[in-house]
């Protein structure tokens, strides 16, 4: 049978030799489509030039970015999906101009994504960072006087209540956490009281909160959210921790609060700039905990992660539509939808 789907993948699913760098991204789902064929992209490039798009239906990504130049001339892709639940890697109105619909895989990430904020904040509680590193200096003494403060009988702030977040709120209340808040306009105060969590403005979380979780997403509206005005309103026992992304916070102002022991500690594996600068002050500091944008990989999330966006190219070879896209203007859009009816009517020959 012809293989008329196209589909590309990412150049970073793979390392310099060309194998896959992950166990399983799903490609099962692929295989089992006898109209599918799938490629990798040939290299890796942080932004797509058009001759890596051209040919394809659907772009299954990871880190590069989708720009207007990226798509010019392009007009057989029809989708772009991207691994995770963060898109400002991609143009939503250059895609939607070029009617390509732009999808997420919310639920491979929440778990993963969640228990790593919950391994933050008991890395921090229990310093465990500082420990390890007096321990293989021989300061054995040393390390038992920097006692901890776990996060029983404390208060926890989320900025943003999503799956994530309602996720992370999940689970630490198996740690006997006094109070959840949250901060986020386009949460109802019935779906907090549901989650068991008090909304409240981003002043007040900041003031009340030993444990600050960012997880809003990040846009022209967050970016630097929390800045030095904000950090001054934290405890000084408070802790930060960010995985979501590095730009909601300035990081120039954290950097300060941390110096000067305006806050006690952050924990983040995301910056404003990746990779972090060399000579950054964050990597010298014994109240951080830093890791590489990578701290929810784990084989499970790109699993299914990987496993969502190939489903979502079955269902466009299919002439449908794929669940979760976030440019849904695009959904209506007739040149987006000549496209779908041109898969399944291709479908139906194959099929006869």
């Amino acid at each position: 049978m012809e293989k008329y789907f196209k589909v590309a993948l990412s150049a970073d699913f793979l390392n310099e030799e060309r194998q896959l760098i992950f166990p399983d991204i799903g490609l099962s789902v692929l295989d089992a489509e006898p109209v599918i064929d799938y490629k990798f992209v040939a290299d890796y490039r942080a932004e797509y030039v058009p001759e890596q798009l051209a040919g394809i239906d659907v772009l299954i990504s990871l880190k590069p970015r989708v720009t207007a130049s990226s798509l010019q001339g392009i007009e057989q892709l029809c989708a772009v999906g991207r691994c995770g639940v963060g898109y400002d890697n991609v143009d939503l109105a250059a895609c939607t101009e070029h009617d390509i619909a732009v999808y997420i895989t919310p639920a491979g990430v929440v778990r993963p994504i969640a228990s790593s904020i919950v391994l933050m904040v008991l890395a921090l509680s229990h310093n465990l960072v500082l420990k390890d590193r007096m321990m293989r200096e021989g300061r054995w003494v040393e390390s038992t006087r920097r006692l901890g403060r776990e996060p029983r009988g404390r208060i926890v702030g989320t900025i943003g209540l999503g799956n994530i977040a309602s996720e992370a709120v999940r689970l630490l209340r198996n740690f006997d956490v006094a109070k959840f808040l949250a901060f986020d306009p386009y949460v109802t105060e019935a779906r907090a009281k549901e989650l068991g969590v008090e909304s409240v403005s981003l002043d007040d979380l900041l003031r009340q909160s030993d444990y600050v979780l960012v997880n809003c997403p990040y846009s022209a509206a967050t970016r630097h959210l929390i800045g030095e005005r904000e950090l001054g309103l934290m405890k000084p026992t408070a802790v930060l921790i960010n995985t979501a992304r590095g730009a909601i916070i300035d990081q120039t102002a954290l950097i300060r609060a941390l110096e000067t022991r305006a806050i006690a500690g952050a924990g983040l594996d995301v910056f404003e700039k990746e990779p972090i600068e060399t000579d950054s002050p964050l990597l010298k500091m014994e109240n951080v905990v830093l890791t590489s944008h990578s701290i929810g990989w784990t084989e499970e999330l790109f699993r299914d992660m990987g496993r969502i966006d190939c489903e979502g190219a079955v269902a466009i070879s299919q002439g449908k539509a794929p669940v979760n896209v976030v440019n849904k203007e695009v959904l209506e859009r007739p040149g987006f939808q000549a496209k779908l009816r041109k898969y399944a009517e291709r479908r139906k020959e194959v099929a006869q």
